[in-house]
């Protein structure tokens, strides 16, 4: 039955499943080529992590979900069919069914009853809230999180190790089909653990528990080192601005997806992650259950703990997806939420979307909606409300025309290059991540939880149609570039590439032109070495209070504008002229707001300047970022024995602002 209402659910989907994608190209085309590249590569080894995405960086797999735990799934339909689109849609499908066999599991355990399970199972796989994410596979792979929790309370009645592992194996399992999961999942464990144990679990029989869920912690230790080192080299983090942008908005609870059959109109001023409305079917089910349990005289007190505690857990879940700092309409309402507490723990401070706390919100919702139909006595009204129930809960949820897009085609030239270049490059990422798969191409494109810190001066180059760029990528080896035909309707793509040197048309197709650039040994400048030189002052015209950051040694603090309006000058003074080699501005993470044309002139006196640099540093902080990504250090040579003052003024504007988290003068 499950089967059934998901390929209704989700139609046409299953008839194209070769063939399109849920949703967007976005997501679902990265998820793809994610599992296409696990399956081609062995787990944890150097070759797996460095995925073949924002060539040549490292470690690209770090940059998001691995979705390790869809392999078995997705690995076999790879290497049977060789089509890792045909992956993908199988695990969307299943996601829906497995989530609903999970949900019915722990329904069952908690109820004993099959029409209240029923209820679980569908209130969970077709909650309304998965319509807002169909474009998230890692985030519908919800389904071992019912298995973990219903392993917690079979280990509860019986603390048995054939619980306790189930629990940890499905806790991990869940924890490698999304990141956020671990650290949610996690969570909820904790309160379970603080209702459930005191009192009714022996401390001696709670050890079995605590050692398998350590044991499955250790498997997957090696993992969390890979994440944690990579992420580090580069300096990845999440800001508390980001957290609080991704977090839920309390108008969340009346917004339903657009694409809603019934609630698609019913959208308060909120983002998508905030569309938390769970569906009218539901919400009177759990009404009508707290009024009859208000006038009943006597519950027996084991289904009135676990009702009490899901629905107290529904409440603090939803509390935590509200953010560091809760929103009404898009407005803070000047009060921290509990979240704040938590992002002060490890881990959590890198959870860039807290508003996805909501899916085991939403969990706890379906399981308080089985409990209550549970309740009803009478066998046969029980199961027309549960078929009411099931009927309410798939017309909230079912979508009017469920989003369906084509797949791009692979892009197959059998050239012998390096790596892959897809143009226009800000609309092509995922498209030409996907349409190297074929070749098992590497790309300079990317797209993923974080970008390469190359990324942003390489886009501004290509979209600047500097032919210097194109000379860098093919410094040590010939490469391809592909044009998309939909994003070259005027033919300027074409044209700058067709222009180049080195470039030679070797194929395409009806809706895309691919070329080869023959090495050009373009190699960039070689470091600049030599001994630091101390900076007796510094001076800003802008932000003038944050300038001293530049010189603290700490890559985390900054100097920065907001925006690059042009006229931004820093003046350095090393009060005494001295031989000075080079000034280095490092952009640590930021290297997005790199200053977009500068101007460097030296003095001995401050009197007469010479310019030593003037114009545009997208191919330096290109150089820069690959030579020392945790950096990001673009250097000036000043070329200029005797110096005293170093100017620096930014006359570019660009709406992005300039920062700088450490500057250097090297002698």
């Amino acid at each position: 039955m499950l089967a059934v209402l998901t390929c209704a659910y989700t139609w046409p989907l299953a008839a194209y499943a070769t063939s399109a994608v849920a949703h967007d190209r976005g997501d679902p085309l990265l998820v793809t080529w994610i599992l296409w590249w696990t399956s081609h590569t062995v787990p944890l080894t150097t070759a797996w992590w460095n995925a073949p995405a924002f060539y040549p960086s490292p470690g690209v797999l770090a940059f998001s979900e691995n979705l390790l735990s869809l392999a078995p799934i997705t690995a076999p339909i790879v290497h049977a069919t060789g089509s890792p689109l045909l992956a993908y849609n199988a695990a969307f499908l299943l996601s829906y069914v497995l989530s609903g066999l999970a949900a019915y599991f722990l329904g069952f355990v908690l109820t004993r009853c099959h029409a209240a399970s029923f209820v679980a199972a569908v209130a969970f796989a077709f909650a309304p809230y998965r319509l807002s994410h169909t474009q998230h596979l890692q985030l519908l792979s919800s389904y071992w999180m019912p298995v973990a929790i219903a392993a917690l309370h079979l280990f509860a009645a019986s603390p048995r190790w054939r619980w306790a592992i189930l629990f940890a194996a499905a806790w991990a399992l869940q924890a490698l089909a999304s990141g956020y999961y671990l650290f949610f999942l996690s969570t909820f464990v904790a309160f379970w653990l603080v209702w459930f144990v005191p009192g009714r679990v022996p401390l001696r029989q709670v050890a079995r528990l605590v050692i398998a869920w350590v044991a499955a912690g250790a498997l997957l230790a090696p993992i969390f080192y890979g994440y944690r080192t990579i992420q580090a080299a580069y300096g990845f983090r999440r800001s508390p601005v980001e957290m609080v942008n991704y977090s839920a908005d309390l108008a969340g609870l009346v917004s339903a997806s657009p694409d809603s059959l019934l609630w698609g109109w019913l959208h308060a001023a909120v983002g998508a992650e905030s569309e938390q409305f769970p569906g009218v079917a539901l919400i009177v089910l759990l009404l009508a259950g707290l009024f009859t349990s208000a006038r009943a005289r006597a519950i027996a007190a084991d289904t009135r703990r676990p009702a009490l505690f899901y629905a107290v857990t529904a409440i603090v879940m939803w509390l935590l997806s509200l953010g560091p700092m809760p929103k009404i309409a898009g407005a803070t309402i000047g009060v921290p939420g509990p979240y704040a507490l938590l992002a002060t723990l490890p881990g959590f401070d890198g959870m860039r979307v807290p508003a996805r706390f909501w899916m085991v919100s939403v969990l706890c919702l379906t399981v308080c909606a089985a409990l209550v139909v549970s309740r009803i006595r009478t066998p046969r009204t029980r199961r027309v409300v549960a078929a009411a129930a099931v009927a309410g809960c798939l017309l909230d949820a079912w979508p009017r025309d469920f989003p369906v897009v084509a797949a791009p085609g692979t892009r197959i030239t059998n050239a012998p290059v390096r790596a892959r270049l897809g143009l226009p490059l800000h609309e092509a990422e995922t498209e030409t991540m996907y349409g190297a798969i074929a070749e098992g191409r590497p790309v300079f494109n990317g797209y993923s939880g974080y970008a390469a810190p190359q990324h942003a001066a390489l886009r501004d180059l290509l979209e600047a149609h500097d032919p210097a760029i194109l000379d860098r990528l093919a410094a040590t080896g010939p490469v391809e570039v592909v044009v998309e035909s939909a994003g070259d309707a005027d033919g300027r793509w074409n044209a700058y590439v067709q222009s180049h040197r080195g470039a030679s048309r070797t194929g395409g197709g009806l809706d895309w032109t691919s070329y080869t650039i023959a090495a050009t040994n373009a190699m960039p400048p070689a470091a600049i070495a030599g001994p630091a030189i101390p900076v007796a002052r510094i001076e800003a015209t802008d932000n003038a209070k944050d300038i001293g950051a530049v010189l603290d040694g700490d890559l985390d603090t900054r100097w920065h504008t907001v925006p690059q309006r042009g006229g931004e000058t820093i003046t350095v003074d090393l009060e005494r002229p001295q031989h000075v080699a080079a000034v280095v501005l490092c952009l640590g993470t930021y290297a997005g707001q790199y200053p977009r044309a500068l101007d460097v002139d030296v003095s001995a006196d401050g009197a007469a300047w010479t310019n030593v640099h003037a114009g545009a540093t997208a191919l330096a902080t290109y150089d820069a970022a690959l030579r020392v990504p945790r950096e990001v250090p673009i250097t000036f040579g000043v070329g200029r024995d005797m110096v005293r003052f170093i100017r620096l003024r930014q006359r570019g504007s660009h709406p992005r602002g300039w920062t700088i988290v450490e500057l250097r003068v090297i002698g």
